[in-house]
């Protein structure tokens, strides 16, 4: 029960529910989800810390980055979010915020320097 009570928590936060939303489309660093969301990025972290201890989330350390992507720790959360994400990605605020997170663009470093963005986007090949 403080499992399932820990995860809706989680999920009962609408900068968490955005941030599952981008994360469900592939793999992000801290730096792309505050520049979408026009946030700080210890705040993001601290958002995704709660996604991450409530089980819907994993990190991996690439350097100075962190990438976050889905990974359900177990069935419960693996079910909220298959509940959740079809919602959330019809939601037309959310569907606004991942065209914005589509042709993010925060500069020529980032675009060489952050891991999670595909190799096609770093090497200027993906046209926008």
């Amino acid at each position: 029960m403080k499992r399932l009570t820990k995860q809706l928590k989680a999920l009962a936060d609408g900068t968490r529910l955005r941030l599952v939303a981008l994360i469900s489309t592939r793999p992000c660093c801290v730096c792309e989800l505050a520049a979408v969301l026009n946030l700080a990025q210890p705040t993001i972290t601290r958002h995704l810390q709660k996604l991450t201890e409530a089980g819907f989330l994993e990190y991996e350390r690439r350097g100075f980055f962190q990438i976050y992507r889905l990974c359900p720790a177990d069935q419960k959360a693996k079910d909220l979010l298959a509940l959740v994400i079809p919602s959330l990605l019809e939601d037309p605020e959310i569907m606004a915020l991942l065209e914005r997170f589509r042709h993010l663009n925060v500069g020529p470093a980032f675009l060489r320097e952050c891991p999670s963005k595909p190799e096609e986007e770093k090497n200027g090949e993906l046209e926008t």
